[in-house]
């Protein structure tokens, strides 16, 4: 059996507090109690030990942990050190979500879950997509503190990051039939994102599949809507932007982390694209910040709070 929550997203739910944590030497998770409300974990890198109640969980690299409320949490084992994660705590409206125990064997019951006003989280998967997510997890910390007028900025970002994930979710579920060439090219989509540097070529491609460079372009461009040279370019820009996300290195480095021949050529590229500059990019998310500074998780968070009663007892 395998626990997934069920969230009435006919609102928005309500963020309670959120962070971006880096761990230390020996570091391990603090002894938490969600007194009614719910936390969603997005592993960055690393890996965290959590025991929660009486079972154990890893959390690796890529993959959200949504723990429903009314549970105990720790750490049962030291992260390794700079393991990093974002965290969110929220309420959602009285009644406003379910948990459920699942039979593994069951993918239907699953995907009739999936409706119209409802987002569906299990306690652990691995994100295919983290791109979407990690953008949308520093925009809630940007405008969490900035102090927007009013704080409903946070609580719509946070319910969008849910439907995110649960759209992510969903994609895993329903799993649809994949044609032969469908096939063929998602493996060469992967061969590409294995051997991604500043030289690759469309020829480069063809010759490790045994394809005609012109036959290539061609079924790549019916399946997948671009070709080979903007998928290419596609993976480049992803990479610089989570660099530019996660990291605080120059952006020259940047340039080379991500297979740029130079600087120019990469800010140009960023920005007809992205349509702002690599710096322009990174100042969007200039207020991240760290739970260890601003968010005792000893601290029990509870609904007797102004924000609270006056979104849903007023």
């Amino acid at each position: 059996m395998r626990s997934i929550t069920c969230f009435d997203i006919s609102e928005p739910v309500l963020h309670i507090s959120s962070g971006k944590f880096t761990a230390g030497k020996h570091w391990r998770h603090k002894h938490m109690y969600h007194n009614g409300n719910f936390e969603i974990i997005i592993m960055i890198k690393g890996i965290i030990h959590l025991q929660v109640d009486d079972s154990l969980y890893t959390i690796h690299e890529n993959e959200a942990f949504a723990l429903p409320p009314f549970h105990n949490l720790h750490g049962y084992q030291d992260s390794p050190e700079h393991t990093q994660y974002f965290w969110f705590h929220f309420f959602t409206k009285p009644n406003g979500m379910k948990t459920l125990a699942i039979d593994g064997n069951s993918p239907k019951m699953v995907e009739s879950l999936f409706k119209k006003n409802q987002a569906v989280l299990p306690l652990q998967f691995k994100l295919p997509n983290v791109e979407k997510v990690f953008i949308l997890a520093n925009q809630i910390l940007d405008v969490a503190k900035n102090n927007y007028f009013t704080s409903m900025a946070t609580d719509y970002l946070l319910t969008t990051l849910i439907i995110e994930l649960s759209e992510e979710y969903f994609k895993m579920v329903v799993d649809l039939p994949i044609s032969k060439e469908a096939a063929r090219i998602d493996s060469i989509k992967e061969w590409i994102r294995a051997n991604l540097s500043e030289k690759l070529k469309v020829s480069n491609v063809a010759d490790a599949f045994a394809l005609n460079p012109h036959y290539l372009v061609r079924i790549f461009k019916q399946q997948t809507n671009q070709t080979v040279i903007q998928y290419i370019n596609q993976l480049k820009l992803q990479q610089a932007k989570e660099l530019l996300l996660r990291t605080n290195l120059p952006i020259k480095q940047i340039a080379s982390m991500a297979f740029y021949s130079d600087e120019k050529r990469f800010m140009k590229a960023f920005k007809e694209n992205i349509n702002l500059t690599p710096s322009e990019f990174r100042r969007a998310y200039t207020k991240k910040f760290l739970d260890s500074s601003n968010f005792d998780p000893e601290v029990p968070i509870t609904k007797d709070t102004p924000n609270y009663k006056q979104r849903f007892e007023s």
